[in-house]
């Protein structure tokens, strides 16, 4: 069994990814921890994706992810499930990773789109602070209490990610609109996609995306 599952930032596609993989046995491909993983190698595709990442502190291009997913499906069994938590964020991604797929004797056999309207994604993600030294991800008002609070788990300075600022996610959102949402429709088309209703509570929606899986 094989999965995507896109969302909006703060849908909570990342946690649902870890559940599924963890209820039924799937590699739980996360492509931003993937790329940092690899970005700490020292191979030529992990100084490019350094260079990237920590140097020029661009976007990772098609070209790079594409390295990555051809890297990561072939260390895999071909029996071995898959879920995609990250990727494809546009068409010619979802292309790629179809003719990728086809390459390893795979297919996608569901994808589900977490939805939340956009003042929620705002709502949750202006709220994520972040450990400036353990890097430990905290909320504000549950986690910490002020951001002069300092890490509960190593005493260290927090701080928010440009990204995670009202503003920041205003252009995260507006990037999904433009480049993700055809994704979503070009998988409607194939019959493969089930849109979950992202503002319930965590295990609800996991419930919602199980009766799919069944």
């Amino acid at each position: 069994m094989n999965i995507i599952i896109l969302g909006q930032q703060g849908s909570g596609k990342g946690t649902q990814a870890e559940m599924l993989a963890q209820k039924y046995n799937l590699e739980h491909l996360d492509v931003g921890g993937t790329l940092r993983e690899l970005s700490k190698m020292d191979t030529p595709l992990g100084k490019e994706i350094y260079n990237v990442l920590n140097v020029t502190k661009g976007l990772i291009t098609d070209e790079i992810l594409f390295k990555v997913l051809r890297l990561k499906l072939s260390s895999l069994p071909r029996e071995q499930g898959v879920i995609f938590d990250g990727a494809p964020r546009n068409l010619e991604q979802a292309k790629y990773l179809e003719i990728l797929f086809r390459e390893f004797g795979k297919k996608i056999d569901k994808v589900f789109f977490v939805n939340i309207p956009e003042e929620e994604s705002v709502a949750r993600i202006s709220k994520r602070w972040v450990c400036q030294k353990c890097r430990l991800v905290l909320i504000m008002g549950k986690d910490v209490q002020s951001e002069k609070d300092q890490c509960p788990a190593c005493d260290a300075p927090i701080t928010q990610r440009k990204d995670d600022t009202p503003e920041g996610i205003q252009i995260r959102l507006r990037i999904f609109q433009e480049e993700t949402m055809p994704v979503i429709n070009f998988y409607k088309e194939k019959g493969l996609l089930a849109e979950i209703d992202g503002k319930q509570s965590i295990e609800k929606v996991f419930k919602e995306i199980e009766k799919y899986v069944s």
